[in-house]
């Protein structure tokens, strides 16, 4: 059996994020990437993140992750990791700083899961309340949203489909997914149909370039148990469910200053995983944090980490029948504690990541 994954997650990275990076978007009043490029200009946005992938993420964190008892990194890729150009906006190429994370990965002997976080016209983000006013997901109704996917994906397989660092490639980061609300009604987002088809064809072109040992991923939106008999093909081999889990926002988050409120987060933990295996499919856990609602106005600083460590702790162990997981992030500049793993987890004994 192969080493359980350990890792974390190097959002920010190579698709700017606010609440990860806030340095790049001081003063400009913007919230994405494409925002701060209308907002600078794109000289401007090229050479600031032409500096941001430069400087972000380098081997020291590498090396670091290894020392605190880490083993593998999610990766998450734009569509436009090879560069892009067109009327309205301009992408610089990322993929040589990828290729630096394989080579880093390689010699601190950690895995990388490759992931495609993001696709044209957007896919929405099932880890967002249902009625979040940002959830966009139209990319499945764009003409060459879903081309552009299945080349970036294949050239991402052909370039990495045989280095040894690689564990795996994701084929879709979260996506909102239309399930059914009632007898008469679907929620928005993209149909499964839609999906499934699309998780298919993505396989058949990344499988080309890459052998059995490496895991194709997909996400379970939310849903893990809308999946059964998905795959189930004996072509299909070596098929993982990503499933995330937070405990923050969601009509489903309780409070962690009880001992209640833990057992009852882990053990919707071990359901969703339960969930996801039930459907024939080894789980791995993409996406978590320590993250959680304390409604007591008078939990101090201390109070609040120490709970958070109580819980961090309580849900690496509810991990244990998923083959691994990945905190949600490595860093952020203001160190948020319940978000960055150099403080979340960067203090935790070594046995208890295992």
């Amino acid at each position: 059996m192969s080493e359980r994954l350990r890792g974390v997650n190097l959002s920010g990275w190579f698709i700017p994020e606010s609440w990860v990076t806030p340095s790049l978007y001081a003063a400009t009043g913007a919230s994405d990437a494409t925002e701060l490029q209308q907002a600078l200009g794109a000289s401007e946005y090229t050479e600031r993140l032409r500096q941001h992938y430069e400087t972000f993420i380098g081997e020291f964190d590498f090396e670091r992750m290894a020392a605190i008892g880490f083993n593998a990194v999610r990766l998450p890729v734009p569509w436009y990791v090879f560069g892009s150009q067109n009327d309205s906006c301009a992408h610089i190429p990322a993929i040589d700083y990828v290729d630096r994370a394989f080579e880093w990965a390689s010699k601190y002997d950690m895995r990388v899961l490759l992931d495609l976080a993001t696709v044209p016209g957007g896919q929405g983000d099932s880890n967002d309340r249902s009625d979040a006013s940002d959830v966009v997901a139209d990319w499945h109704s764009s003409t060459t949203g879903r081309a552009v996917a299945l080349e970036v994906l294949e050239r991402l397989a052909s370039r990495y489909g045989d280095q040894p660092a690689l564990y795996g490639i994701e084929l879709l980061d979260s996506p909102v997914m239309s399930v059914r609300k009632g007898l008469f009604s679907k929620t928005d987002g993209i149909p499964s149909h839609y999906l499934r088809n699309y998780y298919r064809d993505a396989y058949a072109l990344v499988r080309k370039h890459m052998s059995a040992d490496k895991a194709v991923v997909f996400s379970a939106s939310g849903y893990p148990d809308m999946w059964r008999r998905f795959m189930s093909a004996s072509k299909y081999e070596n098929v993982m469910m990503d499933i995330h889990l937070y405990h923050y926002r969601d009509d489903r988050a309780v409070d962690i200053t009880s001992p209640k409120g833990i057992s009852q987060a882990v053990k919707r933990n071990r359901e969703a995983i339960k969930e996801a295996r039930a459907c024939g499919f080894p789980v791995l856990v993409g996406e978590w944090s320590a993250a959680a609602l304390m409604s007591s106005a008078s939990v101090t600083p201390e109070g609040r980490s120490a709970y958070e460590r109580v819980f961090t702790s309580s849900e690496l162990a509810s991990f244990e029948d998923a083959e691994g997981w990945f905190f949600q992030t490595w860093k952020t500049e203001k160190r948020i504690p319940a978000w960055d793993a150099r403080v979340a987890l960067g203090t935790l004994e070594r046995a208890m990541l295992d």
